[in-house]
């Protein structure tokens, strides 16, 4: 994800957090020494208000060793001159002011003149003879200012402007890459006003020599960062100040810098010509570079070039996301063509032929405007571009939920099928319980209790015939009798066991309904003997379930639920309800069978249910096993319905057969 997709509505890196408003700060101080600097140059120009100058601002060429003139421009108001402004193609110099030569004659011409007074300036250049030209004089005033310096200091302000808010807001590297190149068009703007002179003979001044030409070598690097900035490799990772993207561009500029102040020290001044030739020529390069670069990005953009030597197959037309595309192609539309656009119609023009393509006042005023359009549109693109990150950061969140989802989903089932285990295991290990407790100590304590019962019967018939009374055991009798009862009593207690654990080996060799309705009318009467409780059992709707559907995994799942939700059910009641009556109800419709268990009981609070008390929960977990629900209600006395209702819905296989409905009497409103 490139950093200008960064997914922080703020900075979100350390660095950058310190960084920043070191960076803020340090472009300000540069901001105010530049307007500082630009006003110095301004004010030389608001000293010269008010008198007569030829109608063209000039300069004072420092490589000719007579102080000849060379024309820098003249203000939209007034006629053009005959004599070319001074440019890389035209090499004409004034020599003459009314035959007064050099720069000191000239002003001392401009200082006698009247204004419309005829000025005779003879010109000539190295490959041409000299040539005779006319021009009447004008005054300096403030709108021959504005048009010609002051609508470059607005422009100027503009482009400073609009870099200090690029770099303040921005929220990675690249974001401050936009703002920092922003001064090098800045600093073109705001130090033209040291440029020419309107009556006093000033040479180039240490501004122009040292910091307005080598600006222009400065914008040809900026080109190159810029360029290096939008490449969609480097767009697409997070991006990081780096001396190969961000320091080799400018370092030609310290051979320019050295060479400067070399000739600064040696011979007092910089070749002016000399000078612009060497920047112009960087600035040139930087545009042929960024050029080259810029159409790399665009093939690479177009899948035309691979955007990765060592893995050209496998990134081609994958690695550079249609957004990059987009944003990376606005991006270049806008810096690389909207200031390359101006550099070579605006600037490189006037250098190259004294004149521009277009009018110095609509320049300056396109100048003033394009940096507002450009802060208008770099802003909308962050916007779209945080946008683009917030969907894909809601998408990749989706994508994690969705991930999560079939995860827990997994879990859950993997849970559910440890579960069914379970419960398949407890109905294995309680139905071997239940065989063994009938098949060992049910029938050994029923054994006991046939032999006693012999013997005591043995043994009071060889009493009762003895003549001599010999033969007398009523002792024997009465401990025979007692150890009957106690062998009546395990009996008992071994037949509730099976009860508690539910007695599935009664349930599949008899099959459900008739297991439940012996448990109704038989075993549960017989464990709680001392009970008045009566049952009403309506158990047709159970023919569904024959033996063979009894024998597949969903009729085990079925019968397992209904069989063990019942007799825990009836065993509550039993022992805790204190209830005077109860029904078992079933029902079948729509394919869907439906037991309900109903007593009158004093009820209960569900919520209350101690967590020791696991036949409700593994009632609920059978149920479910076998995709049914379970429903639970009960109202505590002494309310009017007090008593509580268990109703069981559990879907049945499309090959049970469904029974007819059999009418019974409401048992309840047989006790009303």
């Amino acid at each position: 994800m490139s950093t200008a997709f960064s997914s922080e509505q703020h900075t979100t890196h350390v660095w950058w957090q310190r960084l920043r408003p070191r960076l803020t700060i340090l472009y300000l101080v540069v901001a105010l020494l530049l307007v500082l600097i630009s006003g110095a140059g301004h004010l030389r120009l608001f000293h010269e208000f008010g008198k007569v100058f030829g109608g063209f601002t000039w300069a004072i060429d420092s490589d000719s060793s007579n102080g000849q003139i060379v024309i820098i421009t003249t203000p939209p108001q007034l006629p053009p001159f005959a004599i070319p402004s001074g440019s890389l193609t035209s090499d004409t110099h004034i020599i003459k002011a009314n035959n007064t030569p050099g720069a000191a004659g000239m002003q001392k011409v401009y200082q006698h003149a009247h204004p419309g007074e005829i000025i005779t300036y003879t010109a000539g250049g190295d490959q041409t003879s000299s040539m005779i030209f006319t021009r009447p004089t004008s005054v300096f005033n403030w709108d021959l200012w504005w048009q010609t310096f002051g609508m470059t200091f607005i422009a100027g302000i503009s482009w400073l402007i609009v870099g200090i808010v690029l770099l303040a807001t921005a929220s990675e590297w690249t974001g401050a890459v936009e703002g920092l190149t922003l001064l090098p068009p800045a600093m073109l703007l705001l130090l033209y006003s040291h440029w020419g002179n309107i009556q006093s003979a000033t040479p180039p001044d240490f501004i122009v020599q040292m910091v307005w030409i080598p600006c222009f070598a400065l914008l040809g690097a900026a080109f190159i960062h810029l360029s290096l900035t939008y490449r969609p490799i480097a767009m697409m990772k997070e991006r990081n100040p780096s001396w190969l993207i961000d320091g080799l561009p400018y370092a030609p500029l310290l051979l320019l810098i050295g060479y400067e102040w070399l000739s600064f020290l040696t011979i007092g001044h910089v070749p002016i010509r000399t000078n612009i030739e060497l920047s112009l020529g960087y600035a040139v390069l930087g545009g042929v570079v960024s050029l080259s670069i810029g159409i790399v990005s665009i093939l690479q953009m177009l899948n035309l070039w691979p955007a990765s030597k060592r893995r050209p197959q496998e990134v081609r037309g994958q690695i550079i996301p249609s957004r990059i595309r987009h944003h990376i192609g606005d991006l270049l539309t806008l810096w690389i063509g909207g200031i390359g656009l101006g550099f070579c119609f605006g600037v490189l023009p006037i250098l190259l032929t004294g004149k521009t393509l277009l009018p110095l006042s609509t320049f300056y005023m396109l100048a003033t405007i394009y940096p507002l359009i450009l802060l208008y549109a770099i802003r909308s693109l962050r916007l779209i571009a945080r946008l683009h990150v917030t969907l894909d950061q809601r998408e990749e969140a989706l994508q994690e939920q969705q991930k999560t989802a079939r995860v827990l989903q997994k879990t859950n089932e993997e849970l559910t099928h440890a579960t069914e285990l379970l419960l398949h295991a407890d109905a294995h290990l309680r139905s071997l319980l239940s065989q063994r407790i009938h098949d060992q100590p049910k029938q050994q304590a029923l054994r006991i209790r046939s032999l006693l019962g012999y013997w005591q019967h043995k043994l009071r018939l060889e009493m009762e015939r003895s003549i001599d009374g010999k033969v007398t055991a009523p002792q024997i009798i009465e401990a025979l009798g007692k150890v009957r009862k106690i062998s009546e009593e395990l009996e008992r207690d071994l037949h509730g066991l099976q009860l508690l654990v539910e007695d599935a080996y009664q349930r599949r060799s008899l099959g459900l309904k008739l297991h439940l309705e012996k448990l109704v009318r038989e075993d549960l009467p017989q464990l709680h003997p001392e009970s008045s409780l009566q049952i009403q059992a309506d158990l047709w709707a159970l023919d569904a379930l024959s033996l063979d559907l009894e024998q597949t995994d969903i009729g085990e799942k079925i019968a397992e639920a209904i069989s063990y939700t019942v007799t825990q059910a009836l065993l509550n009641i039993y022992n805790h309800a204190g209830a005077s009556f109860a029904t078992v109800r079933t029902t079948c419709e729509e394919n869907i069978l439906k037991v309900e268990i109903a007593d009158d009981g004093h009820g209960f609070n569900i919520r209350n249910v101690p967590p020791e008390k696991t036949s409700l929960f593994k009632g609920e977990l059978k149920v479910r096993a076998a995709h049914g629900t379970l429903h639970i209600e009960s109202f505590p006395s002494p309310g009017p319905n007090h008593g509580t209702t268990i109703l069981l819905e559990i879907p049945l296989p499309p090959e049970a057969q469904l029974p007819v409905s059999q009418a019974l009497p409401d048992y309840k409103e047989q006790y009303n």
